[in-house]
């Protein structure tokens, strides 16, 4: 329930007036002419009326219009006893029903307040819209503001006035007409100046025509994540141009070394030229890494199948007569797009540094809420006091970077990753991945080898 306006009020206030006047006339002339059993009921207009619009005044108003219509029937009509009685019985029974009225009233205007404090003084963006129709029925003043209008200018307008994209549009109404509740959707809304705001919307249908939606203005945060996009892009943009003449010039180095250890026969220089080789690679090495490293994170996470995305891993490698089963249930996991290259960097690892592998199995089981995806051989394994090492990028053979890489694509997403198998038996690496950060697939790719 709206509250009312001043000029709402002052409409009331003067129906209230009109309605008591013309009942005062209604009496006079019916007294005059003897019509006696219908003028009383017109006193219920203005009875009603100020109930419904003045609630804590309705009992004493009630009374004054009752006096009013005692006073004119004693005053106008015949000197009858009958006539007198059943205006004193009139007289009570429009005090009880005003009574009876105003408390109830009172009670309803108590909780409609409630409502619309929480309705109109929401720091979030209110509004409600008529199903049918289609047009604005309500809004409090965060909404308007949002949106650069005047609250009774919104009441003019209609959905496709704010939401102007008709896909948009109809995929919200469809997601409302499907579900009948649903939060935190995207909607770009447009302004009275013609500029559009983003906000995140939550909808629910009533039991009246209206459809009621929660906004919360996601405007400044948008624009924020464009602007970061853009730096983002432009800094990657940079360090491509810049890796690339890098890597250009330790190509045209190391050309010169190997031309030079050519020509040398000191064997001292012959050395101190391989040193510098060696060291030359090792730049290459990392600068490598940098373009690697920087492509975490770069897109949002998304939902990918496990089976799928091991697939996709295991399809760009050469195992040689390393046998790779997968054995995985048909769930997705939330996770850095970056995802298959974990797995291509565990697999990948195994067959490097496992020695004497000729199994790869991955497979994954629920331990209490979190789910286990694991990778294991029957290579070498790692060593004791090793298994916290691998995953430093300065650590093990070659550069490191894979399984440092692997642990920091995992960790966007609150994954984590560890090495626990047994020494001599082999490798074993295990993922855990919390609750929130898996669910069950729509779609079973079945089982890959």
């Amino acid at each position: 329930m709206r509250p009312f306006s001043q000029k709402k009020q002052l409409t009331y206030d003067a129906a209230i007036l009109l309605s008591i006047l013309a009942a005062i006339l209604i009496t006079f002339f019916s007294l005059k002419s003897g019509i006696y059993e219908v003028f009383p009921y017109f006193y219920l207009v203005p009875i009603i009326l100020i109930a419904f619009s003045r609630p804590s005044m309705s009992i004493y108003g009630t009374v004054i219009v009752g006096w009013l219509y005692l006073a004119l029937v004693y005053l106008i009509g015949l000197p009858d006893a009958r006539l007198y009685t059943i205006a004193t019985v009139w007289f009570y029974i429009f005090v009880s029903l005003g009574v009876l009225i105003s408390t109830y009233s009172q009670v309803y205007r108590k909780e409609g307040e409630k409502s619309c404090g929480a309705y109109y003084n929401s720091q979030a963006g209110v509004f409600s819209y008529d199903r049918a129709t289609l047009k604005i029925r309500d809004a409090n003043r965060k909404f308007a503001r949002m949106i650069h209008y005047d609250c009774d200018e919104l009441m003019k307008c209609a959905l496709p006035d704010i939401i102007p994209s008709r896909e948009e549009r109809e995929g919200f109404l469809a997601k409302v007409r499907d579900l009948r509740r649903v939060g935190d959707i995207e909607v770009q809304f447009r302004a009275s100046d013609g500029s559009m705001r983003w906000a995140l919307v939550s909808a629910a249908e009533t039991g009246e025509p209206g459809v009621i939606c929660t906004v919360v203005d996601i405007t400044d945060n948008k624009l924020s994540q464009e602007a970061l996009t853009q730096a983002n892009k432009k800094l990657n943009l940079l360090n491509n141009v810049t890796r690339h003449d890098i890597l250009n010039q330790l190509t045209v180095l190391i050309g010169y070394l190997e031309m030079s250890q050519q020509d040398v026969k000191d064997p001292q220089m012959v050395t101190f030229i391989d040193k510098e080789k060696k060291a030359a690679e090792t730049i290459r090495s990392q600068i490598l890494f940098t373009r690697d490293y920087q492509n975490i994170g770069v897109h949002s996470p998304q939902w990918q199948n496990i089976a799928e995305t091991v697939s996709l891993a295991t399809a760009s490698i050469d195992p040689g007569q390393v046998l790779i089963q997968a054995d995985l249930p048909p769930y997705e996991v939330y996770a850095d797009p970056l995802l298959e290259k974990v797995f291509f960097n565990l697999v990948d690892n195994s067959l490097r540094h496992g020695e004497r592998v000729k199994e790869i199995r991955i497979s994954a089981e629920k331990e209490r809420a979190d789910l286990l995806i694991i990778i294991r051989d029957n290579g070498t394994g790692v060593p004791d006091k090793e298994k916290e090492k691998i995953f430093r990028r300065e650590y093990f053979k070659n550069t490191g970077f894979g399984l440092f890489l692997s642990r920091e694509i995992l960790a966007i997403t609150n994954l984590s990753i560890i090495e626990n198998g047994t020494f001599g038996e082999g490798a074993r690496f295990v993922i855990r991945v919390p609750r929130a950060a898996f669910r069950e697939s729509t779609t079973d790719p079945g089982q890959h080898t």
